[in-house]
Formats: structure tokens, C-alpha cells, sequence
């Protein structure tokens, strides 16, 4: 039998007449249970690189900083431990309504933020150089009781971030939240498995094995929902362990390739050059000439 995920509704803490609801905390929780809520949500987490990222049929890892936008009722997201090694994180969470800008929205001015919204009923994550801009924004929005002043800063920063060219839509337009279908959950499921081991063999015959399918409509299915083979995503995923690496390390190049799930040596500088366009050594190189 496949292995089901549970997914639940969630009901933030947002009155009728609020314009925010707005939370934050220093904790050693993740929210790890998926689940979706009819409000919009702005959320940001920081110190906490490594941890898991669940939006849709999106797994991914994080760094010390993520900020998404989220403007759908349909989208299950979570953020679990994952590999996270920080002992305490900070957590901000603003839910509005969509009626919050009701008699602007239809304004030229609110192009942008409408624009903004629309890529946001995917995941819209925002790159960390934008998140590091706003975030001292963010904090003083989150310290601001009077609700006046906190929907001004707030439409402030969303002015802010409409200008973010690097933010990234984080589903892709097949996904849809069906309590009826289990092909999604099922994607999501072989998604978590290969961000959990990937440095391990990963074979297809255990994947299938997962969630009780035929290897051949793994694949099928796979290729369909996310635009890559499995293969492919596992070394997406170690790739991306292998260039955080390079980057917030001094290890050698053979042990991060080796404990990143690159057994072999010259097929992982074969792999990372036609990625990259260059070395691993001259990656981290001049990586560290920009900073």
C-alpha cells in the first residue's frame, strides 16, 4: 500500500477585523506537520541552515535565511529539522487576508504586489540577498503594535520585495492539493526520502519499494510532475550539498564530493563543470574574490 502523508488544515490566529496577525519566536520547533490555511502567509526563518523546506511537491534544504510568500489555500508546506544542527532559530509569520488591499488592488500603483501575489500561489521564495535587505524591516514590523502603522510597513516591504528578479516559484503548475489523488504525495514522499539519504546509493527499485508502485511508472510519473528524472533530482539535491560545502567550508573537494553521495571522483567534476561552467576548486574560489 502507498504510505500516506497526512496533511491538515491549520487555522492562524486572524480576526475578521485584524489587518495582520503577526508571530514570532525564538524556538527550537519546526512547524513539521504539512498542512495548508485559507490565509495568506508571509514567513521567514532564519538560523536554521539545514532544515527542510516542504512546499507543494518542492523539498528542499535550506540556508541561514528563507522568506516566502504564499497566496493560496491549496499549497501544503511545512519546514522540519531536516539536517538543521542550530539549537534555536527565530520564526516570523504575517497572515493577511486578501481583502486587505481591497479598492487598491485594482489600482496601476498595485501592479507590482498583484503581479507578485499571482507567482506567489506557487511558493514564491526570495533570494537571501533580497531577505537580508528587508529583514531589520521585517523585525521592526513585528515589534510594531499599533495596526496603522504595521499595514503601511507591511506594504512597504512588499513594495520592497516586488523588486526581488532572483525570487523563484517553488511549485510548478501540475501540482495541485487533491484529498482524492495519491500521486502527488507520493512525489513528495520519494522527494523527502532522497533529501534525507542522499548520501547514500539511491536505486529506483527502493524508491518504488516506498511508496508501492512499479518502477516504471515511478519514472513516468516523476518526469511528469517535476520536469526531471530521478537521477537527475538526486544530483540536484547533492550538488546542492556539494556547493554549500564549498562554500561555508574548508573541507577537500574529494571528501565533500565522497560524503555528498558522489562515490566517483571524476564523474562528479564531469557533473559539476557542465552544471557550474567551471571546477569545484575554481568555484569556491572565486566565490570567495565576490565576497
Amino acid at each position: 500500500m502507498p504510505h500516506k502523508i497526512n496533511i491538515v488544515p491549520f487555522t492562524p490566529l486572524l480576526n475578521q477585523g485584524d489587518c495582520l496577525a503577526i508571530q514570532s519566536e525564538r524556538t527550537s520547533r519546526f512547524m513539521g506537520n504539512i498542512h495548508y490555511h485559507e490565509a495568506y502567509e508571509l514567513h521567514l526563518i532564519k538560523g536554521a541552515a539545514g532544515a527542510k523546506r516542504i512546499m507543494g511537491d518542492n523539498v528542499a534544504t535550506i540556508g541561514d535565511i528563507d522568506l516566502v510568500l504564499l497566496t493560496t489555500p491549496n499549497l501544503p508546506h511545512a519546514w522540519q529539522r531536516g539536517i538543521c544542527k542550530s539549537k534555536e532559530h527565530f520564526l516570523l509569520h504575517i497572515y493577511f487576508q486578501p481583502e486587505l488591499f481591497s479598492g487598491i488592488s485594482d489600482k496601476v500603483c498595485f501592479d507590482a504586489i498583484k503581479h507578485m501575489f499571482e507567482l506567489a500561489a506557487s511558493g514564491l521564495v526570495f533570494s537571501p540577498e533580497m531577505t537580508t535587505r528587508v529583514y531589520q524591516d521585517l523585525m521592526y514590523l513585528a515589534a510594531t503594535e499599533n495596526s496603522l502603522q504595521q499595514y503601511t510597513l507591511f506594504l512597504n516591504i512588499l513594495h520592497r520585495l516586488t523588486s526581488d528578479t532572483a525570487a523563484e516559484r517553488l511549485v510548478g503548475p501540475g501540482f495541485v492539493r487533491d484529498e482524492n489523488t495519491q500521486e502527488n504525495h507520493n512525489i513528495m514522499i520519494v522527494k523527502n526520502y532522497i533529501q534525507d539519504h542522499y548520501q547514500e546509493d539511491i536505486y529506483i527499485r527502493t524508491l518504488a519499494n516506498l511508496i508501492g508502485v512499479e518502477q516504471e511508472w515511478l519514472s513516468a510519473s516523476f518526469k511528469n510532475k517535476t520536469g526531471n528524472t530521478v537521477i537527475d533530482y538526486v544530483n540536484q539535491v547533492r550538488l546542492g550539498q556539494v556547493t554549500r560545502r564549498l562554500i561555508n567550508t574548508e573541507d577537500p573537494v574529494a571528501q565533500i564530493a565522497n560524503e555528498c553521495g558522489f562515490t566517483n571522483l571524476a564523474n562528479f567534476n564531469r557533473h559539476f563543470k557542465r552544471t557550474k561552467g567551471t571546477t569545484p576548486v575554481a568555484f569556491r574560489r572565486e566565490y570567495r574574490m565576490k565576497i
